[in-house]
């Protein structure tokens, strides 16, 4: 499988006291993270750092009776610093809430069954905790309700920010939309079958699922659509390594 990681080039803030990991809060993210333990060690100081800080950020909240311990904050956290970990600024400004139900749930603020949505007005990112703990589970289906919410949070973040990942973000989104317009890069994407039908549903989900394919399934992703797949590891600030201490 390759390896998707992160080598860091001046990414991150030097933090003079990071929070790190218990060692239950370890053994949780290591059983359900191979992107963290791949990590090397200086990486997994970043990254814990990094979860333990997006708990802090967000207000977590319980719908339909479900129980949100402190390993259901730590997946999700992980979900999210996975997706921005090469990014300086990794704490989503277009959301402010993170409310989980058991199962697919009806929104109200879509007024349609659903398994996870972002919502702008509200500030909102929801999840069925069924579908996000599947995510994790099959790690090859292209399917992780945990990164495709994150990805619209990142999306909505960035392109209402000024920092400088925001700047970095807008720059290479960009550059994905204009390689897109090459009408025979749509035809070639179209002829692999490769994406789900969802993807083409408008320039939002395009990049969720995306993001989806990247994590999960990036030999095919490379094999079969090699210069998008670049596009998508520079969005992210990504390149590959083999992490070794």
């Amino acid at each position: 499988m390759l390896s998707i990681v992160t080598i860091f080039k001046n990414r991150h803030r030097i933090v003079l006291f990071p929070k790190r990991f218990n060692s239950t809060q370890r053994t949780h993210i290591s059983l359900n993270s191979q992107f963290y333990t791949d990590l090397t060690l200086a990486n997994k100081k970043y990254f814990e750092h990094r979860v333990l800080n997006f708990i802090e950020s967000f207000e977590f909240v319980s719908r339909e009776g479900v129980k949100i311990t402190e390993e259901i904050k730590l997946l999700i956290a992980a979900s999210a610093i996975k997706l921005t970990f090469g990014y300086r600024h990794y704490i989503f400004s277009s959301i402010n809430i993170i409310i989980v139900y058991p199962k697919n749930y009806f929104s109200p603020f879509g007024n349609q069954q659903h398994k996870g949505e972002t919502n702008l007005r509200y500030k909102v990112v929801v999840f069925s905790l069924q579908d996000f703990k599947e995510g994790i589970k099959i790690v090859d289906d292209n399917l992780n309700l945990g990164l495709h919410e994150f990805t619209h949070a990142m999306h909505f973040s960035f392109m209402s920010s000024g920092n400088s990942s925001a700047s970095y973000f807008k720059k290479h989104y960009n550059n994905l939309l204009e390689f897109m317009v090459d009408k025979a890069e749509q035809q070639k994407l179209v002829n692999t079958g490769y994406l789900r039908e969802y993807a083409f549903e408008n320039e939002f989900e395009f990049l969720a699922v995306l993001v989806e394919h990247f994590f999960e399934t990036p030999e095919k992703f490379k094999q079969k659509l090699p210069q998008l797949f670049l596009k998508i590891e520079k969005l992210l600030n990504y390149s590959k390594s083999v992490f070794t201490d």
